[in-house]
């Protein structure tokens, strides 16, 4: 943070659980205010990344025209790491297990009382709420095409067709950002809607029903980029994206917000690895699917994964950033079992 203490004002404004400080970072003067926050779960880091991406082309580029103009009509509240007790131990709950996405109406946590305390504070004009997703999720049902980033406008209610003011706001805001992202997108991947299911506890939900449109950025994945290297890039691209629509756009917002519907909905339709048409029990045929699954070393303070077993059997209709068709060759165990169970490590051979 204090690389970038000549443009920005860096201010404590509370503590977690275990004690740590929560910061807000506070750049521009403008009358249109924006709050985003980062790292509400804290193994959920790419957001922060861009967050800080974000800071690095306001310094390097102090003096553009379009940081000036961002500058001149925009203040921006940044809370780039809200959960600092669960980036300690990498693990997406707060020291005492609560997830702060969960906490918007009991307000128990001291982490998610910070954030609401802000948001009263401030009266932004939009919320920006910044999450990683799991590799699990691909746009339509047709190919390997993996989320590389998805959106959210949060539903405010049970029934459908309900679209409050501040949600066609966000709605508009995310339609725009897709339509800039398109223009840049890699040829593998695309962008995707994240499932609207109303969690009424949620904070995206909460505060979007008290009258804040919110838009919330899930940084999926990319083929080996195991770092998320590129995908921060396109998660920077996006805050750009709709920093720049709300300055121009204050005043109508929510126009276009319908073709918000045109963006794809996510499926949970991929794995990391699939085998297919491998030989078990030297007569049947399947397909085995695992998963990566990250372990946090406390002490060491590293990230290593192993990859399990999640799904076994006719998986045509899921796609894989690996697949390996191996019809006919058979599975071995590691101790000699002739067939595969849910939850064994990748420590088989197909031979």
């Amino acid at each position: 943070m204090n690389k970038y203490k000549n443009i920005c004002s860096i201010i404590p404004i509370g503590l977690s659980i275990e004690k740590r400080k929560i910061f807000k970072i506070k750049w521009g003067i403008g009358k249109t205010k924006i709050l985003i926050w980062s790292q509400m779960h804290g193994n959920e880091t790419t957001g922060t990344k861009s967050m800080f991406d974000l800071f690095h082309f306001f310094l390097m580029e102090e003096n553009c025209d379009l940081v000036q103009f961002l500058k001149k009509s925009l203040t921006i509240v940044f809370i780039p790491m809200l959960n600092p007790d669960g980036s300690e131990k990498f693990q997406r709950r707060n020291a005492v297990n609560i997830d702060l996405n969960r906490d918007a109406i009991r307000l128990q946590s001291p982490e998610i009382q910070i954030l609401f305390k802000e948001i009263e504070k401030n009266k932004p004009s939009v919320l920006f709420n910044l999450h990683d997703q799991r590799s699990i999720y691909n746009v339509g049902d047709k190919s390997f095409n993996p989320a590389l980033l998805s959106f959210l406008s949060p539903s405010v209610s049970l029934k459908k067709g309900t679209y409050p003011i501040s949600r066609k706001k966000s709605m508009g805001i995310i339609n725009f950002i897709a339509k800039e992202l398109y223009k840049i997108l890699p040829n593998i991947g695309s962008i995707g809607r994240f499932s609207e299911k109303l969690y009424p506890t949620a904070t995206g939900d909460q505060l979007q029903k008290l009258g804040y449109p919110c838009v919330l950025i899930e940084s999926g994945n990319y083929p080996k980029d195991f770092e998320k290297k590129i995908i921060r890039k396109y998660a920077f691209l996006s805050i750009i994206a709709g920093i720049y629509y709300i300055s121009h756009e204050i005043e109508n917002m929510e126009k276009n917000y319908k073709s918000y519907f045109l963006i794809p909905k996510n499926k949970n339709i991929l794995l990391d690895k699939i085998y297919r048409n491998v030989q078990i029990y030297n007569k049947f045929l399947v397909d085995i699917g695992l998963m990566k699954f990250e372990k946090f070393d406390l002490e060491k303070k590293n990230i290593h994964t192993i990859t399990k077993i999640v799904d076994i059997g006719d998986l045509s209709n899921f796609f894989a950033y690996e697949e390996f068709i191996v019809t006919g060759k058979k599975y071995y165990g590691k101790s000699g079992e002739s067939f595969p169970k849910i939850g064994n490590i990748e420590h088989f051979k197909i031979l």
